[in-house]
């Protein structure tokens, strides 16, 4: 696995590097930053509907359901007490093309997605101050 980096920018915006690809976090006015980029919170469920749409294109390709594109759209819920990202909710458009009998394969193919079953099964976070 390759090494992600996080660097200050300015204020709370942080700058992320992956593999040579690079993108912002940052926070809203109301909490503290300038709202230049997606909070964290938003980028976990971008990285959860991005996860669904490639599994779920991959599966319609191989399948042969061209008459339309995947497409995800989601909410994030936040939670307090602890603060955290307490749900999301997830409209899954898919192809016309795929027949209603198949909707159940299609949620099992989503659900097996890597952000899916990390959020599933929470992993080990081990931080270490250098």
């Amino acid at each position: 696995m390759d090494l992600i980096t996080v660097a200050r920018e300015a204020g709370l915006e942080f700058k992320v590097n992956v593999r040579g690809h690079e993108f912002s976090s940052d926070m809203s006015v109301s909490d503290g930053g300038r709202d230049a980029a997606p909070a964290p919170a938003e980028l976990v469920g971008g990285a959860l509907g991005a996860c669904i749409a490639m599994m779920v294109q991959a599966y319609c390709d191989t399948c042969g359901y061209t008459d339309g594109e995947v497409g995800v759209s989601l909410a994030v819920e936040l939670g307090d007490n602890p603060k955290r990202v307490a749900g999301f909710v997830i409209d899954l458009e898919l192809p016309a093309d795929v027949p209603e009998e198949k909707y159940d394969v299609i949620m099992r193919v989503a659900e097996k997605c890597s952000i899916h079953e990390t959020l599933a099964n929470p992993p080990r976070v081990d931080i270490d101050i250098t």
